[in-house]
């Protein structure tokens, strides 16, 4: 950034995080209001923004809170209205999240935020060599038939897990940010004309919506998935426990949506997605059946297994070969970077879910390692005294970090399900890139915080 743009940059974002729905609340849920989006303005200063993140650094809180961010801009675009049973308007934080002014703020800050976010992968995917539609095909099939015969790591992971239904619920939790607001991004690149390419794009995206059968629709069917699961099932419930990773598929068919340069590169990641559900919906069918038997009906992912056969081929043979055919193959090497970005944050978000997991499961012990723990001579400890009552928006840290207890009791919150007691005298170790929040339980509680450099059992 130059200086000017760095310091429009910080005035935009100062602005943007000056919204009371981004602020620090008292909860940790979002009661049936959409517009509620925490981020912790307090941590968020504009120098932790002005360059790009390498792969190695997207456990950093700012990853996170950029991620956030993005995802606040971009739904801005989106018409969101409560549901479920109490679908009460608060016509203030509605007005505050539409507001002209906030999204002109977001609209100056999201190309930094988008490069924050998403540079990464010009570093990480690289395409080279010529490309046909015949070696195209090969190379995606290949991957895909790749993906289709290997073990599913999501059913290992989970049902291997301590607390296997507890982990399968923030599975479905990571999951709703996208699925609450089925094919949203998709809606973007249905608008306009590109010929017959057009239609076949739209009837995807009107299978997704139930061909305007509300209770057929996608979304509808997972919000009863969710009620099985006794998870709330209205939008953005679990903001504060949707990890960076996750917001990060989200927001990627936002990126590349919104930006329409990356149409291309969008009808590559659309391929991926949709042929490589055919084959993950089973195993995640499976998992919900193994972990809950009967209590959680599987039609959501049992209709995608079938469903998305056929769209995985429409992406292909009805959009992405037409369109190669009319407008030429210089275009595949964005067709192939999008299948493959898309993949390798697939990739990258189930890593991160099974890292959140097993330091889920092994909570105990890390609170173990914190006691024998003894901090290196001179080493930065911060100290803090907080209120009954207050509340630490859930986030994370750069690095791993000893958290103890001087006096009072505090509770530690790493998801909806899963929460350690910690009072004074006890101790915790909070791996680097691991979500979390606090409250505290008494009348008042001071505890510290340092580095932790020793080994980690859960990471």
């Amino acid at each position: 950034m130059n200086m000017f743009s760095s310091l429009e940059f910080k005035e935009n974002l100062d602005r943007f995080l000056s919204s009371p729905l981004l602020g620090n609340r008292r909860d940790f849920l979002s009661n049936g209001c959409p517009y509620t989006r925490p981020c912790r303005p307090q941590d968020l200063q504009a120098e932790l923004f002005t360059k790009a993140l390498t792969e190695q650094e997207l456990d950093r809180n700012s990853y996170l809170a950029a991620q956030r961010m993005l995802n606040v801009i971009y739904e801005k675009d989106l018409v969101l209205l409560p549901t479920g049973k109490q679908k009460k308007l608060d016509i203030n934080a509605y007005q505050s999240f539409y507001s002209s002014d906030h999204y002109r703020s977001g609209e100056v800050i999201r190309e930094d935020l988008e490069r924050h976010c998403f540079d990464f992968l010009n570093h990480e995917i690289q395409i080279s060599g010529k490309w046909d539609i015949e070696s195209f095909t090969a190379y995606c099939q290949q991957e895909l038939d790749d993906i289709a015969q290997s073990e599913s790591s999501l059913l290992k992971n989970l049902t291997a897990s301590a607390d296997p239904e507890s982990a399968t619920r923030f599975f479905l939790i990571q999951c709703a940010g996208d699925f609450l607001s089925e094919a949203s991004a998709m809606g973007r690149n249905v608008l306009g004309n590109f010929g017959s390419h057009t239609s076949e794009l739209f009837k995807v995206f009107i299978d997704e919506y139930g061909y305007g059968v509300h209770e057929k629709k996608h979304s509808t069917i997972f919000e009863h998935m969710m009620t099985d699961a006794e998870l709330d099932n209205r939008l953005h419930t679990y903001w504060q426990f949707y990890t960076a990773s996750s917001l990060s598929l989200i927001n990627y068919f936002h990126y590349i949506s919104k930006n329409h340069q990356y149409f291309f590169r969008y009808l590559g990641a659309l391929y991926f997605t949709e042929a490589s559900l055919a084959f993950t919906t089973k195993s995640q069918s499976k998992l919900v059946k193994q972990v809950f038997g009967g209590r959680v009906k599987t039609k959501y992912f049992d209709e995608h297994t079938h469903i998305d056969v056929h769209h995985g081929r429409m992406a292909l043979e009805k959009i992405i070969m037409p369109v190669v055919k009319e407008y030429g193959e210089g275009i595949l090497p964005e067709i192939l970077r999008g299948f493959q970005e898309f993949a390798h944050l697939q990739e990258l978000a189930d890593e991160d879910l099974y890292r959140h997991i097993r330091t889920h499961d092994t909570l105990a012990e890390l609170q173990e390692m914190a006691s024998r723990y003894q901090a290196q001579e001179g080493a930065e400890v911060a100290e803090f005294v907080e209120s009954e009552g207050e509340l630490s928006v859930t986030h994370c840290h750069d690095v791993n970090e000893h958290f103890s207890v001087v006096s009072g009791e505090i509770d530690l919150v790493f998801s909806p399900h899963k929460r350690v007691k910690l009072k004074a005298g006890q101790a915790i170790v909070i791996p680097k890139g691991i979500l979390h929040g606090s409250c505290v339980v008494s009348k008042q509680c001071t505890y510290r915080v340092t580095e932790y450099r020793g080994e980690l059992c859960a990471s």
